[in-house]
């Protein structure tokens, strides 16, 4: 299984904060870590940086669902100041998601089904 402080450490960059507060992520990163790990063609892939970043990539998005799903407020407006959220956070964490897929490629397992003789 890929190693848990180097997930932390790259969640850290991620969400941009010390790496001691981290601990609230711990299931995130857990959860994350064993879907790669499934997915993984090879083992031995389990600690390459493009793995590690992809388990990083799968919590940030869990948190900024779960983030997300928490206000709902999308704009608002009080007077003279009004306030539009263009993108969300989940939005842009999907993006860094499936930018980090796209790097692990060839160390992941298709999700697809095909025949392969009929």
């Amino acid at each position: 299984m890929t190693d848990y402080g180097l997930i932390k450490n790259e969640l850290a960059v991620l969400l941009q904060c010390d790496s001691e507060l981290m601990d609230k992520y711990d299931a995130y990163i857990k959860n994350s870590a064993a879907a790669v790990y499934s997915l993984l063609k090879n083992q031995q892939d389990e600690d390459d940086l493009r793995i590690v970043h992809l388990c990083a990539a799968k919590a940030y998005y869990q948190i900024a669902l779960t983030e997300d799903a928490g206000d709902g407020i999308t704009s608002f407006k009080a007077g003279d100041v009004s306030y539009t959220k263009n993108a969300s956070y989940a939005d842009n964490a999907e993006k860094l998601l499936v930018y980090a897929q796209k790097n692990c490629r060839e160390m992941i397992k298709g999700e697809g089904f095909a025949f392969k003789a009929v």
